[in-house]
């Protein structure tokens, strides 16, 4: 698609959350934007957001909710080694609350303040999902101001003067092939990082990248900071994914088909006993309450299995579950947990294997230590307390009841955090942190400023509310230097 004119005050490249974020800014300040997409559709990955960071919002203290920002700056200080930036953390905890009220006044409907695993009452739950956000609030606020949304384009280059500062983009239309040449006072990219890009997460991922698990749009392929580098832009906190911890692998059917299913529950989220390539027992399995920490856990080994016999499934499926699935759900068992497993088995789909005995399951899968490992931890179950690993005895079910059940994990990821190096306004910055006149990353692109080497959700929601912040900054910025 064309865009209808060859000069703008803001281009945005990417259409997600951080995207929408900064379209609507712009919308609200008069200033005339075009925002590409690549996509056929808008939204990208933060169609999926299930919700946005804040605290001292009107919800959290109509649900008697206190939470001290001081904490929580020093808290992340301590979780990112002090890598994290602190004084761009500081204005994003000032600022959560007001994200929340300004993206409620733009029509967002929020279902509520919950928590995640073992984290803070930080997350403030979309009706609907970003999806709601985007589709029902967010573009048809931008649009009705006269935001200009293009899709099937990519942006093939930055346009620069002699002094490196940006005046444009050059911009490809996939259906005509025609490239157009667009002049821009500003550009902001939000193409949400490089999950997507299997090249460039095995050349800057930390290790195991092959047994990462996309979770999202399919479109993070490191565009924008392609661009960015090329324009002079410092290559800064790449290597670190969100990671959500285990997730069904599964090479021959999209990734999300297992995603908060039954067999994707019963094998990630209710600590079932995982072990490793050589079928040791490496972690205390409830580490899932912090699903980075079980990114981190799972990564490490070279290939992982959940293992669960007959009984633990029936008790799974037909009984109860032993922890709670809300804030995303209210079920209490896994009714479809079986017919998953049997439709699996009829597929012949490679992460599931099944055998009559432990012995038999070792063998197919070459798992030396499996048999011993198992007789372990029925001894741990029996006792009533896991006296290796501390795993909570509400999870302890023993693996004795044939027949016995494997299913490989890797490790789910939502996006990339990090690649270039931003300052307070979200400027993009140089190998000698000067900025590039004109240049702006948000969202996924310039969130390596919150995070060390592990994004924690022990702060739900901190990345969504990010693409907020930082979408609304920049273009704040951009206004005051008109």
């Amino acid at each position: 698609m064309l865009a209808k004119e060859k000069q703008y005050d803001l281009v945005i490249i990417g259409s997600g959350l951080s995207g929408q974020a900064a379209a609507a800014e712009a919308a609200s300040k008069g200033l005339k934007t075009l925002v590409i997409e690549k996509g056929r559709t808008t939204g990208g990955s933060g169609n999926y957001v299930e919700g946005v960071f804040a605290i001292g919002s009107k919800m959290q203290k109509n649900q008697g909710i206190e939470i001290s920002g001081v904490d929580l700056l020093h808290d992340e200080q301590q979780f990112s080694h002090f890598e994290a930036d602190t004084q761009i953390w500081k204005d994003y905890i000032n600022e959560s609350a007001n994200n929340v009220e300004w993206l409620e006044k733009l029509g967002v409907k929020f279902k509520g303040v919950a928590t995640l695993g073992a984290g803070l009452n930080t997350w403030h739950l979309f009706e609907g999902l970003g999806n709601h956000a985007i589709h029902d609030a967010m573009q048809p606020y931008s649009k009705k101001r006269g935001v200009e949304f293009i899709t099937s384009s990519a942006v093939t280059e930055l346009l620069q003067d002699q002094k490196r500062k940006i005046t444009g983009v050059f911009v490809e239309d996939f259906a005509s092939k025609k490239i157009q040449k667009i002049e821009a006072k500003a550009v902001i990219l939000a193409t949400g990082g490089y999950l997507n890009n299997r090249e460039m997460l095995t050349k800057y991922f930390n290790s195991n990248s092959n047994r990462i698990v996309p979770m999202n749009s399919g479109k993070s392929d490191g565009t924008g900071l392609r661009l960015a580098w090329e324009a002079g832009a410092k290559k800064f906190g790449l290597g670190m994914a969100m990671m959500f911890g285990g997730q069904i692998k599964e090479d021959s059917v999209p990734a999300f088909k297992f995603w908060k299913t039954d067999i994707g529950i019963a094998s990630c989220e209710m600590a079932p006993l995982w072990v490793n390539e050589v079928g040791n027992r490496f972690v205390d399995e409830s580490v899932f309450r912090i699903w980075a920490h079980a990114g981190n856990a799972i990564i490490r080994q070279e290939k992982v299995y959940a293992i669960l016999d007959q009984a633990t499934i029936n008790e799974f499926a037909e009984n109860k579950l032993p922890r709670s699935l809300k804030p995303l759900s209210e079920r209490t068992r896994l009714d479809q947990l079986k017919g998953m497993i049997k439709e699996a088995e009829a597929n012949n789909l490679s992460f599931l294997t099944k055998a009559d005995t432990v012995g038999d399951l070792a063998k197919k899968l070459d798992l030396p230590e499996l048999e011993a490992t198992i007789k372990r931890y029925n001894e741990l179950v029996a006792s009533g307390e896991d006296k290796d690993f501390e795993k909570p005895a509400n999870y302890l079910y023993s693996v004795k009841k044939g027949p016995f059940y494997a299913f490989e994990l890797g490790v789910g990821a939502y996006c990339t955090m990090g690649g270039l190096r931003v300052n307070r306004k979200n400027e993009v910055l140089n190998d000698q942190g000067r900025k590039i006149d004109n240049l702006y990353a948000i969202g996924s692109d310039a969130s390596a400023v919150l995070v060390g080497d592990t994004y924690g959700v022990n702060v739900p929601g901190s990345e969504a509310g990010y693409c907020i912040y930082s979408g609304r900054v920049a273009v704040k910025e951009i206004v005051s230097q008109k």
